[in-house]
């Protein structure tokens, strides 16, 4: 059996590689290198041999079987980039309605296009009330899927989505044709409608996306979604082998162990694991499961490692791009962590705590602890690399909810059963099953609230805390002791040195005489001051960028050690200048919010924000005239919108000053509008400038850049359409004696401002 995991292990690790590393055109000469080293090794006959012989071997087959999909699917796609072809294609699921679009996944079928797996956007609304299985005919224009935003993007690949296609033309729908394949589908179709029905309506988005693996409506609940993702709760709405478990386990209770209970829970598994949409961590879970539940009817020992890597290797062979999902990354590194670490942890915890044995509660409530404990020393450097944060509070979460989510995922299906013959009856089960889903939210909320929830990464103390972290235990481990003391100790000491180190980055930031940050937020704006404990920030947003501006800004905070937002200006409500906004107010209190006074939002922003504003108890002050924000050290001057003004021009600007040093901040207000706001206010000797409206040509008038005579310029800039920063502009900028820097270039972008008031540190 081992012979397999190695086998295995060696494939993916190939793909793995190949995925991330290797570049493409060294494949194939890396694929034949590994077939002469395997040959080789055999060549030699020796019993010790095999294994490294074998690892050679899975790493050629790995190398080929990513070169050959490649050449089949990401070649294609990319030859096909930004044409406009007239397609056949077919839907495969339920069109996904976004209000301004429909998304649907069609695989293409026309002379002259390969056939692959493309996401089709659709701005008519023709494709709403469409049904898998149904064909299509349409214009359309073809993009690659591994690119976004100017930059390589895995994640539609590793869901074998491969074009992007955006209709242009009449969609022209046929007939429903009826096929099996398509059940599932339905299946989950009908299920999610079903669950709106039964479950109250606060808890229905939540009870779909654990029965179902659906987080769509989730996700459009800000606060709720990124609540559960600061407690470490995210992990109970992916299907994974904790829902399998939940099943097969179910399954057994009702009807024992033994050979038609195993052949049952088999057919139970794999129709959960294609309705809820066969994504890698449900088949990862459900291959798993299988041979546990094959193994003693074929009277041999099932070995988990073995499992967990032919489950990896079957999911990679299917397809191998599917190495770039995080979900199945942090899948596969819980289910090691768990058959490594969780036996080890229980049987060290029931002899030091053997009161936890005596009572089936107790020691379900420690095995949640310790399952979340033993996951993490492989999750942790995933979610640092992918999401820039850990969840330092998921033991806790876990020990406080996995009885609630065992409680509503059985108790989930219970109520469907039962609804499918009595709707009524169903749903007074559903509002029975709410209160301990209910009682998932509210947990994930207090704790998700607090300060100290989610480790940031974004400060580089805390990354060099967390490898020291690392090295500590490592350390711990070949020391003399009891193997409770080889983790307690290293795990004290770590705490201990995590909370110095916040309290040293928090004075860090609250010394001196006041920092001033411009964060890469992508084609946006979002700029923070610091002086003492005094906090601002004007706007909050961006696009163009793969992270939500007001995350990213909330993290930063966070990192920095500040508790809130004293003031939040917005220049004005263009998107990429306050779409962060509802997030940052998640993340972090906001005391007073200021904005334009009968501002222009044809976006629908204005109300979003005021909605949360209002839910957050947030102070809101609609500018309509200059004033002054004095903030202790930060002080504030702020320009109204010009009468007559309209769209960018209809924005504040704000003269910020930190004792002697200034920085002018105008929007995206035209040139013209800079000039008649310089005859109204007089503005001189300013220190910083925040390059107006992104680096466009038609701002930072040369009157502005002669008049203010600053020193520094940020261009606040990020992937676009527009030809931001244009050259033109930043020629003139430059002619005037300006440095500048750009967030596209530079990142985010610090300036301390030491004790004088001069001293200023640029920060990547």
């Amino acid at each position: 059996m081992r012979k397999l995991a190695i086998a295995a292990l060696s494939f993916s690790g190939a793909i793995l590689l190949a995925c991330y590393i290797l570049p493409g055109s060294w494949l194939p000469t890396a694929a034949l290198v590994c077939v002469g080293a395997g040959a080789a090794l055999l060549l030699l006959r020796r019993n010790w041999l095999r294994g490294f012989a074998l690892a050679a071997l899975g790493c050629a087959v790995g190398l080929g079987c990513f070169a050959l999909h490649a050449h089949v699917t990401a070649l294609p796609a990319r030859q096909l980039d930004g044409q406009t072809r007239t397609i056949r294609a077919q839907l495969l699921r339920y069109p996904e309605d976004y209000g301004r679009y429909v998304r649907a996944e069609v695989r293409l079928d026309a002379e002259g296009l390969p056939k692959l797996h493309a996401f089709l956007y659709d701005n008519s609304g023709a494709l709403r009330g469409a049904e898998p299985g149904q064909w299509l005919e349409t214009e359309v224009k073809l993009a690659r899927a591994d690119r976004k935003y100017g930059e390589s993007y895995k994640a539609y690949g590793a869901r074998n989505i491969y074009l992007l296609a955006t209709a242009k033309g009449e969609i022209n729908l046929s007939v429903l044709e009826k096929s099996p394949r398509f059940w599932p589908t339905e299946l989950n179709h009908r299920m999610v409608t079903l669950v709106k029905k039964l479950f109250p309506q606060d808890t229905a988005a939540f009870m779909r996306s654990l029965l179902l693996g659906d987080k769509t409506e989730l996700y459009q609940d800000t606060e709720q979604q990124l609540a559960m993702s600061r407690a470490g709760l995210m992990h109970v709405v992916a299907v994974s082998g904790m829902h399998i478990a939940f099943l097969v386990g179910f399954l057994q209770m009702l009807l024992g162990r033994g050979r038609l209970s195993s052949l049952l829970a088999l057919g139970l598994i794999w129709t959960f694991v294609l309705v809820t949409g066969a994504n890698p961590s449900a088949v990862r879970a459900g291959v798993m499961q299988t041979l546990l539940l094959i193994a003693p009817l074929v009277k041999r020992e099932n070995d988990p490692i073995t499992s967990l890597s032919a489950a990896l290797a079957l999911i990679l062979l299917h397809n191998p791009d599917a190495a770039a999902s995080v979900g199945l990354q942090l899948s596969f590194a819980s289910m090691a962590g768990i058959l490594c670490f969780s036996q080890r942890l229980m049987e060290m915890t029931e002899e030091h705590f053997p009161h936890v044995q005596r009572n089936g509660l107790s020691r379900m409530a420690a095995s949640a602890a310790l399952n979340s404990l033993a996951v993490m020393p492989f999750t942790i450097p995933l979610m640092a690399l992918h999401f820039g944060s850990i969840p330092l509070l998921s033991p806790l979460s876990n020990l406080l909810c996995m009885w609630a989510v065992s409680l509503c995922f059985a108790g989930g299906w219970l109520v469907c059963g039962v609804g499918l013959l009595s709707l009524r009856i169903g749903q007074w089960l559903g509002w029975l099953l709410a209160w301990p889903a209910r009682w998932i939210l509210l947990t994930a909320r207090l704790i998700g609230s607090l300060s100290f929830s989610s480790l940031y990464l974004q400060h580089r103390l805390i990354l060099f805390w967390l490898l020291g972290c690392y090295a500590l235990f490592l350390g711990f481990r070949f020391l003399k002791g009891g193997a409770f003391r080889r983790l307690a100790l290293p795990g004290l000491l770590s705490v201990l040195t995590l909370v110095i180190l916040m309290n040293a980055v928090r004075l860090d930031y609250a010394g001196g005489r006041g920092t001033i940050c411009v964060l890469d937020v992508g084609q946006g704006q979002c700029i923070t001051v610091f002086a003492g404990a005094q906090t601002l920030m004007i706007d909050c947003g961006g696009q163009g960028t793969l992270d939500d501006a007001g995350e990213t800004a909330g993290a930063y905070l966070l990192s920095c050690g500040r508790d809130r937002v004293d003031a939040l200006i917005l220049t004005h409500l263009d998107t990429d200048h306050c779409n962060g906004v509802e997030t940052l107010m998640a993340m972090r209190p906001v005391q007073t919010l200021i904005l334009p006074a009968d501002a222009d939002s044809d976006n629908g922003m204005r109300g979003t924000i005021l909605a949360a504003a209002k839910r957050h108890n947030t102070h809101i002050v609609e500018l309509a005239e200059d004033s002054e924000l004095d903030l202790g050290e930060i002080r504030a001057q702020l320009f109204a919108p010009l009468p007559g003004t309209l769209g960018n021009d209809q924005g504040i600007a704000a003269l910020v000053s930190l004792g002697d040093y200034d920085m002018l901040v105008t929007g995206d207000m035209g040139q013209k509008t800079e000039q008649a706001l310089l005859e109204r206010h007089p503005v001189r000797e300013t220190e910083l400038y925040i390059v107006g409206h992104h680096g466009s040509q038609y701002a930072s008038s040369a009157v502005l850049l002669e008049t203010i005579g600053a020193d520094t310029a940020i261009v606040s800039c990020g992937y676009n359409s527009y030809g931001h920063p244009e050259e033109e502009t930043l020629e003139r900028i430059a002619s005037y004696g300006y440095t500048v820097y750009r967030t596209d270039e530079n990142g985010r972008i610090e300036i301390r401002i030491g004790n004088d008031y001069g001293t200023k540190e640029q920060r990547r």
